[in-house]
């Protein structure tokens, strides 16, 4: 059997089309998931530079008024 260039394309497209769709119905789950991870890797960073997970415009300064 021989298995053109053609074909092979066609068969990924054709398996492409569903993959997309799939993905598409379930975006809101991707979504959430890619929130929870990026808030995951700044409370890391955050912490790995020594820094704390208070409010981001809190008062750092050592002076006194």
């Amino acid at each position: 059997m021989d298995f053109s260039i053609q074909q092979a394309v066609l068969l990924v497209l054709g398996g492409l089309i569903p993959a997309v769709v799939f993905i598409a119905d379930r975006a809101d789950f991707v979504v959430a998931i890619t929130l929870v991870n990026v808030l995951l890797i700044w409370a890391s960073l955050r912490i790995a530079t020594g820094g704390s997970l208070g409010p981001a415009g809190g008062n750092t300064s050592t002076d006194e008024a």
